[in-house]
């Protein structure tokens, strides 16, 4: 049995090279995953603390409202308006808000969401899709 010296290296077969070209694209899928993975935790959180104070707003513009609404009834009769008329005028002044909303909402764009990602991902011509619609 010979002994080869330590200084002379081996030269690593095709097989093994391929086994370590394999190796490698494993761990570097894996580790891409991975940073998938925990970047999708952090924007998980921060969507749950941008929901959170969406709604902790809502709930404060919607109190600043009501006092609004309540100030002026309260002004209204005060002025010798019955109590019923006040509420009726803030109640048509409440739908006139909500329909003007709901009129705005309504002249929004009808765009598809994420259309610019799909057109990347599609890898079409921006101008050939819009002849497609």
């Amino acid at each position: 049995m010979r002994v080869k010296p330590d200084s002379v290296t081996e030269t690593p077969t095709l097989v093994q090279r391929i086994r370590a070209l394999a190796g490698t694209i494993r761990h570097l899928a894996l580790d891409h995953v991975e940073l998938a993975a925990l970047e999708a935790q952090v924007a998980a959180r921060r969507l749950g603390v941008l929901l959170s104070v969406a709604v902790m707003v809502s709930i404060l513009v919607v109190s600043a409202w009501l006092a609004l609404v309540a100030g002026a009834i309260v002004w209204a009769t005060a002025a010798g308006v019955n109590w019923p008329v006040a509420l009726a005028l803030a109640a048509l002044a409440n739908l006139v808000a909500a329909g003007a909303l709901a009129i705005w909402i309504r002249r929004q764009p009808a765009e598809p969401l994420f259309s610019a990602t799909l057109r990347q991902l599609r890898n079409a011509d921006p101008v050939l899709d819009e002849g497609t619609r």
